[in-house]
């Protein structure tokens, strides 16, 4: 495999309520400080990660943590945030789920004094003003996008691409990346067409459901974007229980970057052959660095930027590459077959 690794921007998580680490550092004032981060959900991959170099950077920095599950829900994070705000926590790292009500809760947090860093998920900048950590999705959605194209001419010359995204609809984030993914996808693939968009609710089970129904209607579907990995490899179970799910039929593209899309794309035999790779250790760094700095005066509290993180492609291409990746970035133990690093 190439390593593509582009500067764009990429959605994270916990196991634990509330997890102290080592002792805490000083801010610019001399006192101890206690962060709390809010992550989308502990169930999937990314966040798993993304909460796991966030300790470790914590615990290098001498930075108290209070990691709290958002369980995908954004009612459950308001009231989490409501208790970060009144245990007096020195700022808040925060990956909403809804934009525009999560605007409440930075509103909250900055009135108390409380810095918000958002992240992955942007919160509504017409209602809140705050940092916000994550990736420029639809570059990187269009990067995996035109390697895809690239493969899928290899593959199946002279056949027509029929493609389907699972995403989440009203959800900005997965909306860009398939968006992006389309569009780097068509460049190269000059008579694409974009057949359906499926709501897969960022979850692989209904990923999975939605696409079994589809493929009743549109059997001839044979390019496949899942807009997280979750729903990459929802969809490329739905295919593999129909017999298909192999490079031999289709092309299926993933966006994470996690160990069990890699486990996949590394088969010899599977449709998964690509994944738009968020960096979760990039990101779980630069959102305490944020946060930091407006802690320590160099940043404005109300500082409306967007910092963007990298992402790569990661393909089978070269095992090695790819089992660099996945313990780099996603904290893996597991020997992918056929590396020898």
């Amino acid at each position: 495999m190439k390593k593509h690794v582009q500067l764009l921007a990429s959605i994270l998580i916990a196991v634990t309520a509330l997890v102290a680490c080592g002792s805490a550092a000083p801010t610019a004032e001399g006192s101890e400080l206690t962060i709390g981060i809010i992550y989308l959900t502990s169930e999937h991959p990314y966040y798993q990660a993304h909460a796991a170099h966030t300790r470790d950077y914590a615990a290098e920095l001498g930075i108290n943590l209070r990691e709290i599950d958002g369980r995908m829900d954004q009612a459950n994070m308001a009231t989490q945030m409501e208790n970060l705000i009144a245990q007096r926590v020195d700022g808040i790292i925060y990956c909403l789920l809804e934009s525009t009500p999560a605007s409440v809760d930075i509103n909250a947090a900055q009135e108390a004094g409380i810095p918000v860093v958002t992240f992955a998920i942007k919160h509504d900048p017409a209602t809140a003003s705050a940092p916000f950590v994550g990736l420029d999705e639809f570059e990187a959605g269009k990067l995996g996008g035109v390697k895809a194209g690239e493969l899928f001419n290899e593959k199946f010359p002279g056949v027509k691409a029929n493609v389907a995204v699972i995403e989440v609809p009203g959800q900005a984030a997965t909306e860009n990346r398939s968006n992006g993914f389309f569009a780097g996808f068509s460049s190269v693939v000059s008579d694409a067409e974009l057949v359906i968009r499926l709501n897969g609710g960022g979850l692989k089970d209904r990923a999975m459901s939605v696409t079994e129904d589809v493929l009743q209607s549109h059997p001839n579907l044979n390019v496949f974007f899942g807009s997280n990995g979750d729903q990459g490899l929802g969809a490329l179970a739905a295919l593999e229980a129909q017999g298909r799910g192999t490079i031999a039929t289709e092309l299926v593209v993933s966006h994470d970057g996690s160990e069990p899309e890699v486990l996949k794309i590394v088969d010899p035999n599977s449709a998964l052959k690509i994944a738009n790779a968020n960096r979760p250790k990039a990101c779980a760094r630069q959102c305490i660095d944020t946060l930091l700095e407006i802690i320590n005066g160099e940043r404005d509290m109300k500082d409306t930027s967007d910092i963007m993180v990298p992402t790569a492609v990661v393909t089978g291409e070269d095992v090695n590459a790819a089992q660099e990746f996945i313990r780099d970035e996603y904290v893996s133990t597991t020997r992918l077959p056929g590396a020898t690093n």
